[in-house]
């Protein structure tokens, strides 16, 4: 089964490159729970941090399998 990345953003902005000096047991729990989610390490650290500070979800494009 094919890994989901994050989708794209609909207002057309890169993400910016986050997470690669975190203390290496928080990364290796990013990766246990992507894998258990099947998604992208950044995609569920996007969400972790969404669902954490109550933010707004971002817009998404759809992605071409969602249509």
């Amino acid at each position: 089964m094919k890994r989901m990345i994050a989708p794209r953003l609909s207002n057309g902005r890169s993400r910016i490159t986050f997470g690669s000096r975190l203390p290496e047991q928080i990364k290796e729990a990013f990766r246990i729970i992507a894998k258990q989610e099947n998604k992208s390490m950044s995609w569920v650290m996007e969400e972790v941090i969404i669902d954490y500070f109550g933010l707004v979800r971002p817009k998404y494009i759809k992605s071409k399998k969602s249509k």
